[in-house]
């Protein structure tokens, strides 16, 4: 698709014909003769405002969109790096008969979250992970991060060049997909490399740069089926299980229901639970059990030593301090502020972990973690 340079387009927001939302790009452009470039970021910012509606409001009651953009056209590919605030968007089935590439778009979250529905059904990528969406099915979503940044790179493959079977794209769909070490690792450095060094391209590099990114995205997808589809039922849970816990430690910081945690990995409430109970713990014992871990850290670290209590158990999820200290105290066996002080360094360096012994009880006692009142989610 061939488009010449013109002031970016505006782009229709959901349900409102009178309003539209305008990106204001802040790009990079390095100098350099226009033949000798690969296509310019303005090109793919004409395709992505063609295939999604986006909805940014903001207090004034307009809608504009201020975002930054990276981007490489490569033909058949294009990879392009973003940043934005809160916003909505959609892929529906109008725009879809108006303009469909017939292609495949990866999503690669580096900061911040997403949350894509697809019916009646949600699912949320984070931080570390990538997402396939086909542009032949309708979605929406929004990228909602409590933070209120969002940094990101879609790579749109068409279909000729990642060749997904049927079946692959259609269980791949809206799914999370962690980008842990090996493969995935490579491909997250790889995208931040080529967005960060757009500039530097030239035509000539176009074909290798489209085999490395295309062999790279496949191989982690492929990865992520074979994975799913070569375990047997209990080490399928399990892995699910891994998957979860990494999803909540990443988001401790942030506000967590169950709801949310089952919606980010297509589960129900329900499921959710029973994965947890099957290794004998529920989720709202656990997630405690991380946020006090992390307390416990920031109580024990000496840079921290000026930072109030209250505030360390706040931003770890513990907004009230009275609580806070009985179950810190439950835990640990001592209320937070003398952990602290026995914590520094002119003091004694012992840190009681739960389920370690602890001075003021005899040997073969353990600190227990009782339950709290209303923490079962």
């Amino acid at each position: 698709m061939r488009v010449p340079e013109r002031p970016p387009p505006a782009v229709p927001v959901p349900g409102d014909a009178e309003r539209v939302a305008t990106p204001s790009l802040e790009t990079r452009h390095e100098p350099g003769t226009h033949d000798e470039r690969l296509r310019p970021h303005r090109a793919v910012l004409d395709e992505i405002t063609g295939l999604w509606h986006v909805s940014a409001p903001q207090t004034d009651g307009t809608t504009r969109l201020r975002a930054g953009l990276r981007a490489l056209h490569l033909g058949d590919v294009w990879v392009a790096a973003l940043a934005c605030p809160r916003a909505g968007f959609a892929r529906t089935v109008r725009l879809i008969r108006r303009c469909d590439p017939q292609a495949f778009h990866v999503l690669h979250m580096r900061r911040g979250q997403a949350t894509f529905s697809v019916g009646r059904r949600h699912a949320r990528v984070g931080a570390g992970q990538l997402m396939l969406v086909d542009s032949s099915s309708p979605y929406s979503g929004r990228f909602d991060d409590p933070g209120g940044v969002h940094s990101f790179v879609i790579v749109q493959f068409s279909r000729a060049v990642l060749q997904l079977p049927p079946r692959t794209a259609q269980r791949l769909h809206t799914v999370p997909v962690p980008l842990g070490p090996g493969m995935g690792g490579a491909l997250s450095r790889w995208l931040a490399d080529i967005t960060g060094r757009a500039h530097e391209f030239t035509r000539a590099d176009g074909p290798f740069l489209t085999d490395v990114t295309t062999s790279l995205v496949a191989s982690v997808l492929r990865g992520a089926v074979d994975l799913a589809e070569g375990l047997d039922p209990h080490d399928r849970r399990r892995a699910l299980r891994t998957q979860i816990r990494q999803f909540i430690r990443q988001h401790l910081a942030d506000p967590l229901t169950p709801e949310g945690i089952a919606a980010a990995h297509q589960l129900s409430r329900r499921s959710l639970y029973t994965l947890f109970e099957e290794d004998g713990q529920t989720v709202a014992a656990w997630i405690r059990q991380e946020r006090l871990e992390r307390c416990r850290c920031d109580l024990a670290d000496p840079l921290l030593a000026g930072q109030p209590i209250h505030s360390i158990a706040a931003r770890w999820g513990f907004p009230d301090q009275a609580h806070f200290s009985r179950v810190f105290r439950s835990v640990y066996g001592a209320p937070p502020r003398d952990f602290r002080r026995r914590a520094a360094p002119h003091g004694s360096t012992t840190t009681p972990h739960p389920g370690t012994r602890t001075a003021a009880q005899p040997p073969g006692t353990l600190v227990t973690r009782g339950t709290v009142p209303g923490e079962r989610l």
